[in-house]
């Protein structure tokens, strides 16, 4: 079975904030998705398609590059 791996989303996410030095509210800004949605991906949370998407997109990755076996 695959799964999207919502953990490994928060993880990339914040690699890429400390990267370019970004505060979780300049990530939300950029991405139009409220900081506390990103936030609760740390905890492999469902999220909506909408925010999922913004966020992958905004780290320039495939949805594909999430998903794992299960």
């Amino acid at each position: 079975m695959r799964r999207f791996d919502a953990r490994a989303l928060y993880d990339a996410l914040d690699a890429q904030r400390q990267v370019r030095g970004l505060s979780w509210q300049d990530v939300a800004r950029e991405t139009g998705i409220a900081a506390a949605t990103m936030k609760r991906t740390q905890d492999g949370g469902r999220l909506e398609v909408d925010g999922m998407l913004a966020m992958v997109g905004w780290l320039g990755r495939s949805v594909e590059s999430f998903v794992r076996e299960t």
